[in-house]
């Protein structure tokens, strides 16, 4: 009887440094070669993770987002719920995550949502990824080194901090987060149509600025960046399936290809054209 072999899912290096008192940060350079799942059940009182190269799926309670290459994530986690997160295989993830306990984002004057899960996904301002590019290749001392992912992580920190507490702390009651779900399914069921934030306000019965700010609250990103995000993947999966760009293009609700192209390309690193379909392995009989 052959024994069953083992399979990896990602090959790389991870690395763990401690550069000040009560800071963490890993530093990951790996190659996804099978979906790899993750959740964290931990409780955490701020946690940032960069996205230096690469992309994820992550989702905290209702909230889901897509994290891609010079976005950040600031994530508060409790005992009840915890962070997913999905990397989809046949990519180079290069990322970092800053760690702060209790006692030290106090003694910074940090203030963060109490007893509840939050996240926030934001972009990377000019120039802190180059300066964090850096830090990774740098030859400085062990201590110099500190002192540089310690004033790197504090740029982190301001930056990751959620500006206005009362945003995050949005109520939606059940009859709004009904009504919030049929906008998120009419733009997930129908990505190619030409959405208007009118129309997607009068479906949830809701005025254009009370449907953008508690869909954000919900969803973890606006109308319109769910909608991109959404038309992408729907792209990407048909484009595995052999159909061509200028009709991917149409079927995700792009009017001229190479508008499609470009947003593409931004999006995953890669045109359409060079995306061959997949073949999925056969399954193995036990």
């Amino acid at each position: 009887m052959r024994a069953a072999q083992r399979t990896s899912v990602i090959r790389g290096h991870i690395q763990e440094l401690a550069p000040a008192r009560g800071m963490q940060l890993v530093t990951s350079d790996i190659e996804v070669l099978q979906r790899y799942d993750s959740r964290s059940r931990r409780p955490i009182p701020l946690s940032i993770i960069v996205m230096l190269e690469g992309r994820a799926e992550v989702k905290l309670g209702e909230q889901r987002l897509n994290l891609t290459k010079g976005m950040a994530l600031s994530v508060t986690l409790d005992t009840q719920q915890g962070l997913q997160a999905i990397q989809p295989p046949g990519q180079r993830i290069r990322a970092l995550t800053l760690a702060l306990d209790a006692p030290r984002l106090a003694e910074l004057g940090a203030s963060l949502p109490r007893h509840r899960s939050s996240m926030h996904a934001w972009v990377l301002p000019p120039l802190l990824p180059q300066a964090l590019e850096q830090a990774l290749s740098s030859p400085l001392s062990e201590a110099a080194l500190n002192l540089q992912w310690e004033g790197l992580g504090l740029q982190l920190l301001a930056h990751g901090l959620p500006h206005d507490a009362s945003a995050s702390d949005v109520r939606i009651p059940p009859g709004e987060r009904q009504r919030l779900e049929r906008v998120h399914r009419q733009l997930h069921e129908q990505p190619a149509q030409p959405h208007s934030l009118a129309a997607l306000a009068e479906l949830a019965s809701m005025s254009p600025a009370t449907l953008r700010r508690k869909f954000q609250a919900a969803y973890g990103c606006s109308i319109f960046e769910y909608l991109r995000e959404r038309r992408l993947k729907l792209a990407h999966e048909l484009l595995l399936q052999g159909h061509g760009v200028e009709r991917v293009a149409q079927c995700a609700g792009y009017r001229h290809a190479n508008n499609f192209t470009t947003a593409f390309r931004l999006h995953y690193g890669y045109p359409p054209s060079s995306l061959r379909r997949v073949n999925r392995a056969p399954r193995r009989e036990s």
